[in-house]
């Protein structure tokens, strides 16, 4: 459920990445007023240091892919794993409070990797405890 849910994250960037680099030239979004994908997507604010933060994303995803696909063989990277999901949940969730205080709005596109990140969380819960719990501790 990891590798899958990941899978659609990274899935969800690709829309977003081609538009901002100009090969498409919209996004569609669903039919309700609270999303206006194109206006969020080609802001400023979606460009850190100049770089379109799709592409930030699948980097990061692609990380967190990584270290998913050696989670099971190294206890190393289970632990890296869990504090990426960490990271990545808290990303997930100040990208989306972020778009409606500033544009009262939402990318559609972005809640498809913010939701596949909460199915992340949850199917990596026993790399998260890894972060926070020594795992040779007894009782």
């Amino acid at each position: 459920m990891l590798l899958a849910a990941n899978g659609a994250a990274i899935a969800s960037l690709v829309p977003v990445i081609l538009y901002q680099l100009g090969a498409v030239k919209h996004l569609p979004d669903p039919p309700a007023k609270i999303f206006d994908s194109d206006r969020i997507t080609g802001s400023q604010i979606a460009h850190p240091f100049g770089i379109p933060d799709g592409l930030l994303g699948i980097a990061s995803y692609g990380t967190t892919l990584a270290l998913a696909i050696v989670a099971s063989e190294s206890k190393t990277a289970g632990r890296l794993l869990g504090a990426k999901l960490l990271a990545d949940a808290g990303a997930a969730t100040f990208n989306a409070s972020r778009q409606v205080v500033r544009f009262g709005k939402l990318c559609s596109w972005c809640m498809g990797t913010a939701a596949a990140t909460g199915v992340m969380v949850y199917a990596g819960r026993q790399f998260i405890s890894r972060v926070f719990c020594d795992e040779n501790a007894r009782g």
